[in-house]
């Protein structure tokens, strides 16, 4: 987000999937289950095979209860459920159950394997598409070994409308990272986003700080993955927005994609990209992302993301840059009227649309744009399509008319994939200053944060209204 003349910041990345890998539990993985007996041969019925033991109930993490004083607080806790006890198998007990700086408790009654045949195993990777609505998180993949209990963590999430949420890591710190994305990794999640100094008054560029978490809600700061860079584009004194990463799908490789600007963001401005092998590591910048003949991306928001293994740049006013298989370049780029701003809406700002946020559920991708209206907060639209490259048609607005999306402005969306549904996390970032603008752009340190789960009516997409509180079960995909 920048100031009106200038194309905003932030922005998702990540790999979008129609269903993510579920997990028993966050943190600690379950010991492992017992397993059923072989399968008989020849019609004869495998025996029952001895039983597995679980691992050693682990200690649950650290108990932090971030608080945000008039901004709200966040905690998290652990549902213990047992699975289902399978036959013909021995139950086995619980294994390791820890959260990162969340309560824990150890789960048991993990289901057995039935007799001779295993079970299915739901901490396999989903696969098909997902319920928006909070259904079932697609066909788990099949395993000899009988599956795990969908336990994991259950977390709160508070803050007032008018102030956010006021997110503290597990120093007791303010969560800083700002107008990013998620990306997870197993069963962690990984914001990053915009780092800021304490006290500052500018919205320069000052590295992109790290944060990982089991639960959405319980962050601990892994530091800044990408610093400012003398004789680059993200040297001190430029600016340097809207970071987002994925993992490339030809080659593994974590690349971190954000918009660099000069001062006045008109100059010159360029997506450009850095590299790690992994997620949480020190990303090696390379430079402006181009197309074989050198072409840079001009632009400033933007975003990153990935759709049925190709990896993708979109950017604001509706460009999509489809990447080579490297993920170091681009290939084509095409650009989509219909994410924009629609002039029937009476909105303030129509035209070009700013912070693009993409995911996918189920079968439908959908693209959020903000109006640019700087640094406060406006009332987002939404289009939906069936592929990255279109088409793509406006289906108008996020949140009621005037709740300015609930003082907020999109950055990225999280699929929570558990065993018996998919919620769809909103982040929008409260910028400091979100509906005052006597200092558009300073103390963004100071941002917080609106975390929401989004409403699906068939392929309608909506935050109907503000929740406070509300609890996010991980391990079961549902909320309330």
């Amino acid at each position: 987000m920048k100031q009106h003349l200038l194309c905003g910041m932030m922005l998702a990345a990540g790999t979008l999937v129609g269903g993510c890998s579920s997990n028993a539990s966050s943190g600690g993985s379950g010991g492992e289950v017992g397993t059923g007996g072989n399968i008989g041969t020849g019609g004869n019925t495998g025996t029952g095979g001895n039983s597995g033991t679980g691992g050693n109930s682990g200690t649950g993490g650290k108990s932090t209860s971030a608080t945000g004083g008039s901004t709200g607080t966040v905690d998290t806790t652990v549902a213990s459920g047992g699975g289902t006890t399978g036959t013909g198998g021995v139950q086995a007990a619980g294994g390791l159950a820890s959260t990162g700086g969340a309560t824990s408790v150890s789960s048991t009654g993990a289901r057995t394997g039935s007799g001779g045949a295993g079970g299915t195993n739901t901490t396999g990777t989903t696969t098909g598409s997902t319920n928006p609505s909070g259904g079932t998180a697609g066909a788990a993949a099949s395993g000899g070994n009988a599956g795990t209990s969908c336990s994991g963590p259950v977390a709160t999430f508070s803050g007032a409308l008018a102030a956010g949420i006021a997110f503290k890591d597990t120093d007791g710190k303010p969560v800083n990272a700002h107008g990013g994305g998620i990306i997870q990794v197993g069963d962690t999640f990984y914001m990053h986003g915009e780092y800021f100094p304490p006290g500052g008054t500018d919205n320069d560029f000052h590295g992109v700080e790290m944060y990982s978490s089991k639960d959405l809600a319980g962050w601990k700061n892994e530091g800044i993955i990408l610093e400012e860079g003398a004789g680059t584009e993200i040297a001190t004194g430029r600016k340097g927005e809207r970071p987002h990463i994925v993992k490339c799908p030809s080659t593994g490789e974590f690349v971190l994609y954000m918009h660099a600007a000069s001062n006045d963001y008109q100059t010159d401005k360029e997506v450009v990209y850095a590299t790690s092998s992994t997620v949480n590591g020190k990303y090696a910048y390379k430079g402006p992302l181009t197309n074989a003949g050198g072409t840079r991306a001009e632009h400033s928001d933007m975003s990153a993301v990935v759709d049925k293994g190709k990896a993708y740049v979109i950017t604001e006013s509706g460009h999509v840059y489809t990447l080579a298989d490297d993920c170091h370049s681009w290939l084509t780029d095409q650009s989509f009227s219909a994410v924009n701003i629609p002039s029937d809406l009476g909105l303030d700002k129509p035209g070009g649309g700013e912070s693009p946020t993409v995911f996918r559920a189920g079968d439908t991708l959908y693209w959020i744009s903000s109006q640019k209206t700087g640094w406060r907060a406006n009332d987002n639209v939404y289009s939906t399509a069936s592929s990255m490259t279109g088409p793509w048609t406006n289906q108008g607005l996020l949140a009621p008319s005037g709740e300015k999306t609930w003082l907020s402005q999109a950055t990225w969306v999280t699929p929570v994939v558990g065993c018996k549904g998919t919620v769809y996390v909103y982040w929008g970032d409260h910028w400091y200053g979100t509906e005052d603008t006597t200092a558009p752009g300073k103390h963004n340190d100071q941002t917080t944060y609106v975390f929401q789960p989004m409403v699906f009516s068939g392929t309608k997409l909506s935050l109907p209204k503000y929740l406070d509180p509300w609890k996010l079960d991980v391990g079961a995909g549902t909320y309330q």
